[in-house]
């Protein structure tokens, strides 16, 4: 019996489909999607299969019972296969299946595809598939559906508000529903069985599955509530030392430049970013906590840099305190040591809580900024970054007077680039200062424009860019990083504590965070530097400027001359010139048919009867030429009907009303050409091939005839 007249095959393909369908949301979220899909496509199929035979001699719990070995030994095999953060098949099965969830919903997405991160969809998929299958045995076709629904939607809520749209898998679900739904009736007793309710079945499920395709999005777009996200509610297991804040260590690092951190081999000098320093408490910067366990790979930057370049180093570090693990860029691949990420401020720490020691391979996207990138970009309105803004009680008036006075009114870049310049300009690097980078100390290190030069250490002036900025009303952090330290002469670099740089960050709408190296030293043409390119995001390409002693940070631009939009046009040509050669090419498809149309009902249907007997003549000839069949110029209408014998009283008429012989032409008689013209022309279209058919209306050569 072939598939078409076995009802039962198809519903419980339509059952499994329903259930696979949750894969589609939750797949996503894991670094290796299409393994995620097969393996809980797999198990959604196996479960059906397994429980429908299961269910045939025993009872509905003796059956879901008896399935239930099935995925615990696939949970054993994918411990054994992918182990997860407990090693041992057996002993890493027990943990994932009891730890499943937590780690997520805690991890950094992508998410690692290991036991770990798949036991609890595993099971899921199994249980919801066992028990669907069981209401079907049951004889209650739309219970089953409701397991295939529960796991969906629990599948969205692990995804959370920022996984992938659930349209598609929507789709899914409402196509094997309606699969499952379809049949199964022809399954009920005493129904005919045969294939065309399997046809039927799958049309219905065909056309579900489009209307739930183009109507879920509209629809769904108009809900403005966004969804809980568990993951909120979920506490990371990283464990992190306490250490004194990174900024603090520079003055002290400046006093002794050659004291070993860190080891670095790669194909050509990185520079590093260490950490991110985002809450100003009025006495210190103080870094994220919002470390999350992440896999080998790691989520890109949002939003993405411009021209990104993809670099790899591999880092050995030998005296760093705190958990923080220095990459390269925007990191997107850790191997070597379980890391934490946090993604807002592209921060890696050590999971174990201790960077120093750790050996490991990074991979990041090193971004190629140019001033055109930011040189337009407005001010964020988004509440989430009110807090980069956020300045605590307690700032002097002076710190206010300097922002003001220098940032002046202009847009955000500029204001950015202004207050960078006056930093490099009337202030010099000491190394050996004191430090201090809270309000007490900037208060002291800030001089007002036009006085004497002030001296600070390089903690202070990233720190003073950073609260000048968030005092100009641009949201601000801080980054501490390193230059690309000196060859050892084995073929890697020696980074000491004189190569550590801190620089600050200003975020822009739609760029996202563009730094600014305010540090004394060299500077390009524009008069404007930036931190160091393989650390953080540089407004310029690498090597575009020298580099300063000790340093080894490229240099940024300031703003790039305004352009004359006037001149080349503006963005408003630039904007309406597509739309005006849509509708160059466009029109002549929408107006040949509507202009023949037109004629063709003024010709039948308008004007006296005699004017109707010409015009469906008239038609009729430009039917002929249309079709391949022109009517030589000295043929008569009696010969033009010799040819085609349907058409000798439409002749005789013509003939009558064309050298006025007719005085009895009445409205019977034009409608009756205007049915033999209309009927002769579609034969005639119909005599073309396809091609010809589909372009009938679209040649516009009857217009001119």
């Amino acid at each position: 019996m072939s598939w078409s007249r076995d009802p039962a095959s198809v519903t419980h393909a339509g059952l499994a489909v329903a259930v696979w369908a949750s894969a589609l949301v939750i797949a996503p979220l894991y670094g290796d999607a299409a393994l995620v899909r097969v393996l809980l496509g797999g198990t959604a199929v196996v479960s059906v299969a397994v429980t429908a035979m299961l269910a045939r001699g025993l009872s509905a719990t003796a059956a879901l019972l008896s399935g239930l070995p099935v995925p615990a030994g696939a949970v054993v095999v994918l411990a054994a296969w992918r182990p997860g953060e407990v090693t041992g098949a057996l002993s890493g099965a027990a943990d994932a299946m009891l730890n499943s969830g937590a780690r997520i919903l805690t991890p950094t997405p992508p998410v690692s595809a290991t036991a770990d991160t798949l036991a609890l969809p595993l099971a899921g998929t199994w249980l919801a598939a066992a028990t669907a299958v069981l209401a079907l045995r049951a004889g209650r076709p739309l219970l089953a559906l409701l397991p295939p629904v529960v796991l969906l939607t629990g599948a969205l809520v692990l995804a959370g508000p920022d996984g992938t749209p659930g349209y598609l898998a929507v789709a899914v679900l409402v196509a094997g529903g309606a699969l499952l739904l379809g049949t199964a009736t022809a399954r009920a007793p005493g129904a005919h069985q045969d294939g065309r309710a399997v046809l039927r079945a799958l049309a219905m499920a065909v056309l579900l599955a489009g209307l739930a395709a183009f109507a879920g999005p509209p629809v769904l777009a108009d809900w403005s509530r966004r969804p809980p996200d568990p993951g909120d509610d979920a506490d990371p297991p990283v464990t992190r030392e306490e250490a004194v804040n990174p900024l603090s260590y520079l003055p002290a690092w400046g006093a002794r430049p050659g004291d070993p951190l860190i080891m670095v081999r790669a194909d050509r000098p990185v520079e590093l970013r260490w950490v991110t320093l985002s809450e100003f408490t009025g006495h210190t910067w103080l870094p994220e906590k919002g470390y999350s366990p992440a896999g080998v790979t790691l989520p890109p930057a949002d939003p993405p840099p411009p021209r990104l370049t993809s670099r790899q180093a591999t880092v050995a570090v030998a005296g760093l305190p705190g958990p923080w693990l220095p990459s390269v860029g925007h990191p997107r691949r850790v191997e070597g040591v379980p890391v934490a990420y946090d993604q807002a401020s592209g921060t890696v720490v050590a999971r174990d809580g201790h960077g120093t020691g750790h050996h490991y391979t990074v991979t990041g996207d090193v971004p190629g900024w140019r001033p055109a990138d930011a040189a337009r970009a407005l001010v964020p309105t988004d509440p989430e970054l009110d807090r980069y803004r956020e300045l605590p009680p307690g700032s002097a008036a002076r710190i206010r007077d300097v922002a003001a006075l220098v940032a002046g009114t202009d847009s955000p870049y500029r204001q950015a680039v202004r207050l960078a310049e006056y930093l490099r300009r009337n202030y010099v690097l000491d190394p050996k200062g004191r430090g201090g980078h809270g309000y007490v100390s900037l208060t002291s290190f800030l001089v007002m424009p036009g006085q004497r030069r002030g001296a600070g250490t390089a903690d202070q002036f990233a720190s003073a860019f950073a609260v000048l900025a968030r005092a100009a009303g641009l949201p601000s952090r801080v980054a501490v990083g390193f230059g690309p330290g000196r060859p050892d002469g084995t073929g890697g670099h020696r980074i000491s504590t004189g190569d550590a740089v801190a620089w600050g960050e200003i975020y822009f709408d739609r760029v996202g965070w563009v730094p600014f190296d305010v540090i004394p030293g060299s500077r390009t043409s524009a008069g404007s530097r930036a931190a160091p390119q393989g650390a953080v995001p540089s407004p310029v390409p690498s090597g575009a400027a020298s580099r300063p002693p000790g340093g080894g940070r490229s240099a940024a631009p300031a703003a790039p001359p305004e352009r004359n939009e006037a001149a080349d046009g503006g963005p408003g040509l630039r904007a309406v010139l597509p739309f005006v050669i849509a509708v160059v090419l466009l029109t002549p498809l929408v107006a040949v048919p509507v202009l023949r149309r037109r004629r063709t009902r003024r010709r039948l249907w308008e004007g006296t009867p005699a004017d109707r007997v010409l015009g469906a003549w008239a038609e009729l000839l430009d039917g002929l030429r249309l079709a391949g069949r022109p009517v030589p110029a000295a043929h008569t209408a009696r010969d033009i009907a010799a040819h085609h014998p349907r058409l000798e009283w439409l002749a005789v008429q013509a003939n009558a009303v064309g050298f006025g012989l007719a005085d009895d032409v009445g409205p019977d008689e034009a409608m009756a050409a205007a049915d033999i013209a209309s009927g002769h022309v579609r034969t005639l279209r119909r005599s073309r091939s396809r091609l010809r058919r589909l372009l009938w209306w679209l040649d516009p050569r009857p217009l001119f005839w």
